[in-house]
């Protein structure tokens, strides 16, 4: 557990995502369903936190404005849809709109266009409504960042901002939190620390435009395996 965690928050801290995407198939795989989707969410609150502490200032606030109001709002809608839809198909379908959007994005080369409050609304709105379908809420927004041209700095400290509020939520809305002895908290913290005093160290030598490439990869891993998750259901 403490080293899936660690692992996660390398990435986080470097890459400013990729927490959930690298630490939850082995989180739920030592403790279960339940239990690890509540690890999951838990770590990432407190990722997103202390990473939030250190990159404060570098909060892009009129984006912010947008994004993480919309990302809240798109829970509502994804939360209706996993109750009224067969979860299999649903998760399928936004996944492969994601998958579609960031291949988009790759293919303009480096050509982007305005952000405009709409683009911004609504990378924010499918970051909350893929978060609750098909339980990764990051690409939404990289789709958002990439398409638009987001300097990563600016795009990896809002992204902490947006998956707090996000996680809080998130939490607040299953009322629990992991069942862990002290001990199970003490290294789950250990772990995070750690692993973001090694991010820190990897966030001063990878440059934007790297950095960038390496959260689109994530991104699209997130969405592949969200797509893979629906397929083998309906299998």
């Amino acid at each position: 557990m403490a080293l899936s965690v660690c692992i996660g928050a390398v990435s986080q801290r470097a890459t400013g995502m990729g927490f959930a995407l690298l630490s939850a198939p082995f989180l739920v795989l030592v403790l279960g369903p339940l239990q690890g989707i509540l690890a999951v969410n838990a770590a990432s609150v407190l990722a997103n936190s202390l990473i939030l502490v250190q990159v404060w200032r570098d909060v892009d606030w009129p984006r912010a404005k947008l994004l993480v109001p919309m990302g809240v709002v798109g829970v509502l809608p994804g939360a209706v849809a996993v109750e009224l839809l067969p979860e299999a198909p649903l998760t399928i379908v936004v996944s492969l709109l994601v998958v579609l959007g960031l291949g988009v994005t790759i293919l303009l080369r480096g050509r982007t266009v305005p952000p405009s409050a709409a683009l911004g609304a609504s990378g924010g709105f499918a970051s909350g409504f893929m978060g609750v379908t098909a339980g990764v809420a990051g690409p939404g927004v990289v789709v958002y960042a990439r398409a638009t041209g987001w300097e990563h700095r600016h795009f990896a400290a809002t992204a902490q901002l947006h998956g707090l509020v996000l996680g809080i939520v998130s939490l607040a809305a299953k009322r629990a939190l992991p069942s862990f002895e002290p001990s199970g908290w003490i290294a789950l913290l250990v772990a995070l620390l750690v692993g973001l005093l090694v991010g820190d160290r990897l966030s001063r030598r990878i440059d934007g435009a790297s950095a960038m490439r390496v959260v689109v990869f994530i991104a699209m891993a997130g969405a592949l395996l969200a797509l893979g998750r629906g397929v083998l259901a309906v299998l």
